[in-house]
């Protein structure tokens, strides 16, 4: 093996990273996966507007939710990858800003004198992240198979 076979093999072994990369994206990003997880979080925010013993009786068709998304997740998937530390780590991040923002919202809700300041926060926070995240997977996708392209054109 020469060293332009090597730089080939290795050329190739990223090519072929980019291209899995933007179909996990592409795929665990897709409308149906993003609604799911809209209507997860949806239903536990809005669950602290419920008086006591709803409240927390919703969260369960939440989990069952979660757990059929996951399941169907991982039967379907034609890429899976491992969880990294920075996936693990942005992951974390976004769920903090999430609650965060939420918070402000809800507490800015409360203060406008809104019937249901938790539902109205939950919803505002779902429909603009289900945006935010179709546009940021148009952006990762490109981005993954530009890496890919990138690496194959070496």
């Amino acid at each position: 093996m020469t060293i332009h076979d090597a730089q080939a093999a290795l050329d190739d072994a990223r090519r072929r990273r980019g291209q899995s990369r933007a179909e996990y994206l592409r795929y665990g990003l897709s409308l149906p996966y993003l609604l799911a997880g809209a209507l997860i979080v949806f239903a536990a925010f809005a669950s602290f507007d419920l008086p006591n013993p709803w409240g927390g009786a919703v969260l369960f068709p939440s989990l069952v939710l979660l757990a059929g998304t996951v399941a169907v997740y991982l039967r379907r998937a034609a890429v899976r990858m491992p969880l990294t530390g920075k996936d693990a780590f942005l992951a974390v991040a976004v769920g903090l800003a999430l609650v965060a923002l939420f918070r402000l919202l809800s507490g800015l809700a409360d203060a406008g004198g809104v019937p249901a300041p938790h539902a109205v926060a939950a919803a505002v926070l779902c429909v603009a992240g289900v945006l935010v995240a179709g546009r940021w997977r148009a952006v990762a996708v490109s981005r993954a198979q530009g890496e890919g392209e990138e690496a194959g054109s070496r």
